[in-house]
């Protein structure tokens, strides 16, 4: 199982910038320290990466409250952060459409290569975002590896969640010990290891998406990821090589 953006996907990096410098617009009116604010916006920002961004809008508004302010709804902070995020978004994918860069140039360092290699070895390929799943379908059609994927799954109006497949996948049959997660996100780190599987967390520097980002690694490290890898070239999937 994939994660979407961040794992695979670049088309929204530099995601957390955007939501933190939006949640400081409030925030830092509320508290004598921006620094410590941020930080903590930052650590339940992380927290619930991996699902739907409505769970970070709902902590966001919850630290407002503590801090003494009027929180707006969490789903009104959830439009205005697509919204900013949708700027850097359609650029990357003008600049796509136009020839200027290429599908890969979008995707971590090694993607393409390591889905073909996984396809042609017949392992079975799912993909889970907590992004809206008709945005992750269109996405991966653009990027050219929806073709590799057994199923795609993106976050519904009921909140879907990555445990849901894992769960489903283990109730069809799949051993616990045959599942392996790609993620950045805490979530699919820690529901891989609740159900048994093995998972590796990707750390990547974005965008270059070359060493390992050192709060990513943290994050990841506490969320029981059994190996740490920054992108898919060779010489990082060498360590998890025993269990693909």
């Amino acid at each position: 199982m994939f994660d979407f953006d961040g794992t695979l996907a670049m088309i929204r990096a530099g995601w957390m910038p955007v939501m933190l410098d939006m949640m400081m617009e409030t925030l830092a009116d509320l508290g004598p320290d921006p620094a410590a604010l941020r930080a903590e916006a930052e650590d339940y920002v992380a927290r619930f990466t991996g699902k739907d961004t409505l769970y970070q809008m709902e902590a966001f508004a919850g630290h407002v409250r503590a801090l003494g302010g009027k929180p707006r709804p969490a789903a009104e902070y959830k439009a205005e952060f697509i919204e900013r995020l949708d700027d850097e978004r359609n650029a990357r994918i003008e600049s796509l459409n136009r020839g200027a860069i290429r599908a890969d140039d979008l995707m971590v360092p090694g993607s393409r290569v390591l889905l073909e290699n996984l396809r042609a070895a017949g392992i079975r390929i799912f993909l889970a975002s907590g992004t809206a799943h008709e945005v992750v379908r269109e996405e991966a059609k653009l990027l050219d590896i929806e073709r590799y994927f057994e199923g795609i799954h993106g976050s519904a109006p009921t909140r879907f969640t990555k445990r849901e497949l894992l769960d489903h996948l283990v109730s069809t049959g799949i051993a616990p010990t045959e599942i392996l997660t790609f993620g950045d996100g805490r979530v699919e780190i820690e529901d891989t290891r609740e159900v048994g599987g093995v998972a590796v967390g990707v750390a990547s520097d974005e965008p270059e998406c070359v060493e390992v980002d050192p709060k990513k690694r943290v994050w990841l490290a506490r969320a029981g990821a059994d190996y740490i890898i920054p992108n898919y070239l060779e010489e990082n999937l060498l360590q998890v090589v025993g269990v693909l």
